[in-house]
């Protein structure tokens, strides 16, 4: 393996309660009605104008970009203080960067959160390539970003893995011809990764040293 692309959200961190508050507290600010906090897990890893469009039924196009826009106005400062990494990312991160594989991420999350996060976390000098939702046109499932990932690391699909807690993330793996793996720990089931026949299934970050 010569590259890794990583999704953030439920992969890496534990950004479920941010998310969930974030909405809330967006919803509530625009006058709007409570969402089902079990509908907006069930979204985490979409777009987020499909989180406001399947959780909290916003379909009016002017008010669904003025919920995103307050969405990503507060969720920078409820992130910071909620999100944290999944047990024994920091550790397997620095190894993989010692040897010197290429660690990159692919997250449906605003880029400045993201590049927030990492820095929150003390991760950034580990990821060498960042691409939030705004860096493509067609988000996951489809296979753009990690498209644009291999195209700007010069890597060959097949000594790429992606790495990723939903089937959206398995699938964008595998429309670039990547090997992927799923982790059991955030929104998606083993059986769902499964059933998208991930390459390989793992229940604790470290395993990806496994994977090499």
């Amino acid at each position: 393996m010569e590259t890794i692309i990583l999704d953030f959200d439920g992969t890496i961190a534990d950004t479920k309660n941010s998310i969930i508050q974030t909405v809330r507290a967006t919803l509530k600010e625009l006058g709007l009605p409570e969402a089902d906090d079990d509908n907006v897990k069930s979204t985490i890893g979409l777009p987020i104008t499909d989180m406001f469009v399947n959780a909290a039924h916003i379909h009016d196009n002017a008010l669904l970009e003025k919920a995103i826009q307050t969405y990503r106005k507060k969720y920078n400062d409820i992130s910071l203080k909620t999100v944290q990494l999944f047990p024994h990312v920091e550790e397997t991160l620095r190894a993989l960067h010692h040897k010197q594989i290429t660690i990159t991420i692919a997250s449906s999350k605003g880029k400045d959160a993201l590049l927030n996060l990492l820095a929150t976390l003390n991760i950034s000098n580990y990821i060498s390539l960042v691409f939030g939702e705004q860096d493509v046109k067609n988000k996951k499932p489809a296979p753009d970003m990690a498209l644009r990932i291999i195209e700007q690391t010069h890597s060959n699909p097949q000594n790429t893995l992606v790495v990723g807690d939903t089937i959206y993330d398995v699938a964008m793996g595998q429309g670039a011809k990547c090997r992927t793996c799923g982790v059991t720990y955030g929104i998606h089931t083993r059986e769902q990764l499964e059933t998208q026949k991930a390459d390989y299934i793992i229940d604790d970050f470290k395993e990806v040293l496994n994977l090499l």
